[in-house]
């Protein structure tokens, strides 16, 4: 079964969320850097994947010097408590509400 394409999508970075993002920013994000390989996306909330590993985005995570992708050989343990930078939820918002405000 095929499924479409999502037009609009969630972006994770430790405990905050952004929703309404819309996929084909996506890459302007990457490349402007506001949108890190090892945030998360999702289409419905419940699963998540790595930016860096997402199928057609990985490609714009590669190392300059061998042209790998640049891939976490292991996940954080849980125990590890990691925090996002300060700021962050604010400038996510401000992205939503910019992205809102452009698509109208």
């Amino acid at each position: 079964m095929a499924t479409k394409p999502l037009k609009v999508v969630m972006i994770r970075r430790g405990t905050s969320k952004v929703s309404n993002v819309p996929s084909e920013n996506l890459v302007t994000f990457i490349r402007k850097k506001v949108l890190l390989g090892t945030d998360e996306l999702s289409g419905d909330g419940d699963s998540w994947t790595r930016v860096d590993r997402h199928y057609q985005l990985r490609k714009y995570f590669l190392s300059n010097e061998t042209g790998e992708t640049v891939v976490a050989d292991s996940r954080p343990d849980d125990s590890v408590k990691l925090n996002p930078p300060p700021g962050l939820k604010g400038e996510l918002e401000e992205m939503a509400g910019l992205l809102k405000d452009i698509n109208g």
